[in-house]
């Protein structure tokens, strides 16, 4: 499996673990400019809208998945998200930024909620 493979099947993977547990997905790979938002869900329980970076690691990849979202791809993350939300009258409605780490092949999901 190639890195564009492994990432669609944890995005895809993330996308039904956030369903089965109580969001509805607005959108998926979201792009403003050069940045991207993997998943943006709707938290149903509390209306909060939610950036979804989803970070997928095989057995031969290095370190945790969510150590991956530098500062770097923090920023990038905030800035498409204030697109996003502009785009869709959302600058009133509660918002905050999670990490979905998934483990190949165990397809293990740890959803770190309000990551920063």
């Amino acid at each position: 499996m190639n890195t564009a493979d492994t990432g669609k099947t944890g995005e895809a993977l993330a996308a039904r673990y956030l369903k089965r547990n109580g969001f509805r997905i607005v959108e998926k790979n979201y792009r403003a400019h050069r940045h991207e938002i993997d998943l943006i869900a709707r938290e149903r329980a509390s209306g909060t809208i939610v950036f979804v970076e989803v970070k997928t690691r095989t057995p031969n990849s290095w370190g945790r998945p969510a150590d991956a979202v530098d500062a770097a791809k923090r920023r990038f993350l905030r800035l498409a998200a204030e697109q996003w939300l502009l785009e869709n009258g959302g600058t009133e409605q509660p918002a905050r930024f999670d990490v979905i780490e998934v483990l190949l092949p165990e397809k293990t999901v740890n959803h770190i909620i309000n990551a920063f």
